[in-house]
C-alpha cells in the first residue's frame, strides 16, 4: 500500500510538471503546422475581448486566437479553429460561448471554457462576413454574400446552442451595411447609404423602413444606429456634404449629424454641437454608457467627447480629450462610473462619468490607441495601440503591468544574414525586424525614419549590413541593418524614384526613376557616382549583370541598350526586336541577355540576345506567352519563368536551349485571370527551388532537375509574399501577409 501511495504521488508530480511545461511552452513552437519547426511574430492584430468572469482576455489575430491571463499578461494557450486567421471575437451574455469571425468570412462557435469547437456557419455558395450576437446570447445574425461577391445579399439568423437557421432577411438593395439587434433581442436593424430597416428577427418580416432625416441634405449617407438600452429611442448618425460660409469665407466637406426620435413616433430632432466653427466636421460615433442613461459622442474634427441625457438629448458635460491630441476611441467601466479615452497620442486619460473630472493618465503606447477594454471587475485595463502592442493596465494606479508585443503586419520580405544566424524581415508596418534564426526570438526591431508614404519596395544588401526601400512619395533611402540609421537619401532625380537595386558585390547601387534617369551610387554610402545619359524613351526597368560589370535597361519604344555598370558608358543596343518587350534580364553567364516579348500577331515567348554585340540569338523553344518573374539557378545553368498569368513556372536549361519541366501546383484564380505565384527561388546548392502563392499561402519545394514535388507546406492563413532558403539550404523560411514568419526543414 506504501509502494502504491508513493507510485500515485510520482504520478501526480509528473502531471504537474507537464501541465507546467504545456502552459510556459515558447508562442515560437505552439501549434505549428506540420513540417514547420519555428513561428516568428504572433500575426497580425484584431478585437482585444475579455472573457466575462474577467479572469482572461482574447487578442484576436490573423493566426488565431491568444488567451492570456488578466491580472499577470502571461501567455495560457491559443485556438485556432479557423484556417484564414481571426478578425472579430464576440461573447455570448452567459460567457458559455465565443462567436469569431475569419477574415475570409467564416464564423465560428467555440465554447469559451474549454476552447473547443461547437458550430461553424458553412455554405458553399455562401461567404459570411460578420456575425452579431442578441443582448440575450440566445441567437446569432450573420451576414451573407455569394462566394466572391462583395455584396452583402442576405442576413441569416441561427439559433447559437443548435446551430438551427431561424430566419433569412433579404434587403432589396442587395446590401447590408451594418446590423444590430434591439435591445429586448426582438429586432434586428440594417442600414446601408440613406435607408434604414428594421426587421423581425425569428420570421425576417419587415416592420418598418426608416428613411435618413438627413436626406435633405446632398450626398447624405447613414453611418450608425443605436438603440437605446430601454429600445424606445431610436439614434442615427449620418454623414452629409455641405458648404458653409462666415464673414466672406467658405467651407466645404463631410459632416457628422445625429437625429433621434421615439420608436412610435415620426418627429426628428437633432443634437447641438457645443462647439460651432466654420470647418467643424461635426460627429464621428455614438454609443450608450453600460447603464443606458448617457448617450456618448466623439467630434470628428476635435477629437472631443461629449455626454448627452440619452433620453432628451440634452447636453451634460464634455471632455477636454488628451491635450491636443483627438480621441480615437472611448470605453466606459462596468458600472459606468469611469470613462477612459485613448487618443493619437498614444496616452490614455482616465476620467469621472459624473463631473468630468480627469483622475490619471497613462503612457507607453508609441502610436495612436484605437481599443481601450475594462475588465469586468474594474480592476484592469486592456488597450491596442497602432504599434502593435496590447498593454495591459491597473486601473487604479495606471501602471504597466504587461506589454504583448510580437505582432505584426503583413510581412513583405524575409532574408538570411550571410551566416544564417539572423533572419531579417520587412512589414507592412514599416518596421524592421530582426529574429534569432535557431530560437525564432526578436533581437530588435526599429521603425525607418526618412520615407513619406508607404513602402512599396525593399532589399537587402549581399552582405546584409544595409538595405534601401522606396516609398509611394517616390522617396529611396539607404539604412543600416544593425542600427536602423539612415545612411543616405537618394535625392538627385527629379521625379519619383520607382526601383533600387544593388550590385552583385552590394558596392553600387543603381536607381530608376519615372523622370527615366538612372544613377549610380556608392553602395555602402549613398554617395552620387554616375548617370546613365542616352537612355531612349521613358525606362521601364533595369537590371545588373551576375559580375557586377554591366546593367541592361529597357526603355519605351521596345529599346534595350547594355551599359558600363562603373562609368555609366552606353555599350550597345539590342537589334532586331520586333515585338514589346515586358522585361529585361542579364543571364548569370554575363554573355546572354533575356528578354519577354509579346506579339499580338506573331509568336511571344522569351528570347535570347549576344550581351556584347547586341544581336539576336534564338528564341527559347518548349515556352510562349507572357511572363512576368524570372529566377536563375546559382550554376546559372537553369532558369525559371513564371508565365504572365503566375499559374505554373517553366524551367530552362540555358546552354542547351532546352524545357525542362512545368511546376504547376498552386490554387488559380480563372476569375481573376489566371494564377497566384508571388515568388520563386534556388536553394543556395541549386537542388531544391521553392515557389509560393500570394493567395492559397502555401509554398511547394521542387526538385529543380526533375520536376518532382518534394514537399507542400501548408500552415499559413493568407497569402506568402516572400520565401528565402538558408545558405545551408536545410531550412526555408516563408513570409506571410499573416504577419508571421514559418522555419521549414527542406527534404535533403
Amino acid at each position: 500500500m506504501k509502494i502504491l501511495h508513493q507510485f500515485i504521488i510520482i504520478l501526480f508530480l509528473l502531471f504537474v510538471l507537464f501541465l507546467q511545461n504545456v502552459s510556459a511552452q515558447d508562442y515560437t513552437e505552439a501549434n505549428l503546422p506540420e513540417g514547420a519547426k519555428l513561428r516568428l511574430g504572433k500575426g497580425t492584430l484584431g478585437e482585444i475581448a475579455y472573457f466575462p468572469d474577467g479572469t482572461r482576455f482574447t487578442v484576436a489575430t490573423s493566426i488565431g486566437i491568444w488567451v492570456y491571463d488578466s491580472l499577470t499578461g502571461k501567455e495560457l494557450y491559443q485556438l485556432t479553429d479557423h484556417t484564414n486567421g481571426v478578425e472579430i471575437v464576440r461573447f455570448s451574455r452567459d460567457g458559455n460561448t465565443i462567436a469569431t469571425k475569419g477574415s475570409h468570412g467564416s464564423v465560428l462557435l467555440l465554447n469559451a471554457q474549454l476552447g473547443n469547437h461547437q458550430i461553424t456557419f458553412i455554405d458553399d455558395e455562401i461567404g459570411y462576413y460578420n456575425g452579431v450576437f442578441s443582448p440575450n446570447g440566445k441567437i446569432i445574425a450573420v451576414q451573407c454574400a455569394e462566394k466572391y461577391s462583395y455584396l452583402r445579399k442576405t442576413l441569416r439568423v441561427y439559433n447559437v446552442q443548435t446551430g438551427e437557421h431561424l430566419s433569412t432577411i433579404s434587403e432589396p438593395s442587395n446590401r447590408f451595411h451594418n446590423i444590430r439587434f434591439s435591445p429586448d433581442s426582438k429586432i434586428l436593424a440594417t442600414w446601408g447609404y440613406r435607408q434604414l430597416n428594421l426587421w423581425d428577427a425569428f420570421n425576417g418580416q419587415n416592420l418598418k423602413t426608416v428613411n435618413d432625416p438627413c436626406e435633405g441634405y446632398h450626398d447624405n449617407q447613414i453611418n450608425d444606429v443605436q438603440f437605446s438600452p430601454d429600445g424606445k429611442t431610436i439614434f442615427i448618425l449620418s454623414r452629409v456634404y455641405i458648404t458653409r460660409n462666415s464673414r466672406g469665407s467658405s467651407w466645404t466637406g463631410n459632416v457628422g449629424i445625429v437625429n433621434f426620435r421615439s420608436v412610435g413616433t415620426e418627429e426628428w430632432k437633432q443634437l447641438e454641437r457645443t462647439r460651432q466653427s466654420l470647418d467643424d466636421e461635426g460627429f464621428s460615433s455614438i454609443f450608450f454608457s453600460p447603464d443606458g442613461k448617457l448617450l456618448v459622442t466623439i467630434g470628428k474634427s476635435d477629437g472631443k467627447v461629449d455626454l448627452w441625457d440619452a433620453n432628451t438629448g440634452e447636453y451634460i458635460n464634455s471632455f477636454i480629450g488628451n491635450d491636443s491630441s483627438k480621441i480615437n476611441t472611448v470605453s466606459f467601466s462596468e458600472n459606468g462610473r469611469i470613462i477612459a479615452t485613448g487618443g493619437r497620442d498614444g496616452t490614455i486619460h482616465l476620467w469621472a462619468t459624473k463631473d468630468g473630472v480627469h483622475l490619471i493618465p497613462f503612457s507607453g503606447h508609441k502610436g495612436s490607441i484605437n481599443n481601450i477594454v475594462f475588465s469586468p471587475d474594474g480592476i484592469t485595463i486592456l488597450s491596442k495601440g497602432s504599434d502593435n502592442t496590447v498593454h495591459l493596465w491597473d486601473a487604479m494606479t495606471g501602471k504597466l503591468l504587461k506589454t504583448i508585443n510580437k505582432y505584426t503586419e503583413g510581412i513583405s520580405n524575409v532574408s538570411f544574414s550571410p551566416d544564417g544566424k539572423t533572419i531579417a524581415s520587412w512589414s507592412y508596418d514599416e518596421t524592421m525586424r530582426l529574429w534569432d534564426a535557431s530560437t525564432g526570438y526578436l533581437l530588435k526591431q526599429y521603425k525607418l525614419n526618412g520615407l513619406k508614404g508607404s513602402v512599396n519596395s525593399f532589399q537587402f544588401s549581399p552582405n546584409g549590413n544595409t538595405f534601401t526601400a522606396t516609398c509611394t512619395w517616390g522617396m529611396a533611402c539607404l539604412w543600416g541593418v544593425a542600427t536602423g540609421e539612415l545612411l543616405n537619401t537618394f535625392s538627385r532625380h527629379r521625379h519619383d524614384i520607382v526601383q533600387v537595386d544593388y550590385s552583385p558585390d552590394g558596392n553600387t547601387i543603381v536607381s530608376r526613376s519615372s523622370d527615366s534617369s538612372a544613377r549610380l551610387w556608392n553602395g555602402n554610402t549613398g554617395q552620387l557616382l554616375s548617370t546613365l545619359t542616352g537612355i531612349k524613351g521613358k525606362l521601364y526597368g533595369v537590371d545588373y549583370s551576375s559580375d557586377g560589370a554591366k546593367l541592361v535597361t529597357q526603355s519605351s519604344e521596345n529599346v534595350v541598350q547594355v551599359w558600363n555598370a562603373n562609368t555609366g558608358q552606353l555599350l550597345n543596343t539590342l537589334t532586331g526586336i520586333t515585338g514589346n518587350v515586358d522585361g529585361v534580364y542579364f543571364s548569370p553567364n554575363v554573355n546572354t541577355i533575356i528578354t519577354n516579348i509579346y506579339e499580338e500577331d506573331t509568336d511571344d515567348g522569351v528570347y535570347l540576345w549576344d550581351g556584347e554585340t547586341g544581336q539576336h540569338i534564338e528564341k527559347l523553344n518548349g515556352y510562349s506567352g507572357a511572363t512576368s518573374l524570372g529566377s536563375y539557378s546559382p550554376d546559372g545553368q537553369i532558369m525559371a519563368i513564371v508565365d504572365g498569368h503566375g499559374s505554373g513556372v517553366s524551367l530552362f536549361d540555358i546552354s542547351k536551349r532546352q524545357h525542362l519541366n512545368t511546376l504547376s501546383g498552386h490554387v488559380s484564380l480563372p476569375f481573376c485571370g489566371g494564377g497566384t505565384i508571388s515568388d520563386v527561388r534556388f536553394s543556395y546548392n541549386g537542388q531544391t527551388i521553392v515557389t509560393s502563392s500570394g493567395v492559397d499561402g502555401t509554398a511547394i519545394i521542387w526538385n529543380s532537375k526533375t520536376g518532382e514535388r518534394l514537399k507542400t507546406l501548408i500552415g499559413h492563413t493568407d497569402g506568402i509574399s516572400s520565401v528565402a532558403f538558408s545558405p545551408d539550404g536545410k531550412t526555408l523560411a516563408s513570409g506571410s501577409n499573416d504577419g508571421t514568419i514559418l522555419l521549414w526543414d527542406v527534404p535533403q
